[in-house]
């Protein structure tokens, strides 16, 4: 585990720096190209969509994983791997909602319908909100941790973030929402394995 978390950490710096450097060049370049040509090809966004509704299970899915925890406990179990992989969903949730608010985007139907594209730090607004992408952040953080505990199921752990090309595809987002929320996620999973190598010893 030491190991792991000692490598992990350069691996989301890199990934942070690369963002920083990136993100300017894709809002000014990219994103609202993408964004207009998944708006007019509309035959695969039923695809699309079903691909971003799996985040929308990670929430029920820690509540459940709370219940199977406690479930163990009461059974004089092991319990705390799962306490700890419940914990990252919420850590990853707030931290989306503060970094939405604290950044300002407008989201995609903002930009086509009302010509928004200019950030509104703190603003309050439905309209605002893009960035970064939450059900990639919230859906990435538990898998993060999974993909560090049960390395021999990474492909299954890769394959369920097929949600970041939904949330383009389908117009939820902008491109360079979709990495941010990997980012935000990663974070929050590095963060929570720190926390259980530091009380696991």
């Amino acid at each position: 585990m030491r190991r792991r978390m000692a490598n992990g950490l350069p691996l989301y710096g890199a990934a942070a720096v690369g963002l920083a450097v990136l993100r300017p060049l894709t809002i000014l370049f990219i994103d609202q190209p993408v964004t207009l040509s998944w708006v007019h090809h509309q035959t695969l966004r039923p695809l699309f969509q079903a691909c971003a509704a799996r985040s929308l299970l990670t929430l029920p899915g820690t509540g459940l994983i709370l219940l199977w925890a406690l479930s163990r406990h009461l059974r004089g179990q092991p319990a705390l791997d799962w306490l700890w992989l419940a914990l990252a969903t919420p850590v990853a949730t707030a931290a989306k909602d503060e970094l939405k608010w604290m950044i300002g985007r407008p989201w995609p139907w903002s930009w086509l319908k009302y010509s928004l594209y200019s950030f509104h730090p703190f603003a309050q607004s439905i309209r605002y909100g893009s960035f970064p992408s939450g059900h990639t952040g919230y859906s990435a953080a538990p898998l993060g941790v999974l993909w560090a505990l049960r390395p021999r199921w990474r492909p299954l752990w890769a394959g369920l973030l097929l949600v970041m090309p939904g949330q383009v595809c389908a117009d939820y987002h902008f491109l360079s929402d979709v990495p941010a929320g990997l980012l935000t996620g990663g974070f929050c999973a590095w963060g929570t394995l720190a926390l259980m190598e530091q009380h696991c010893g």
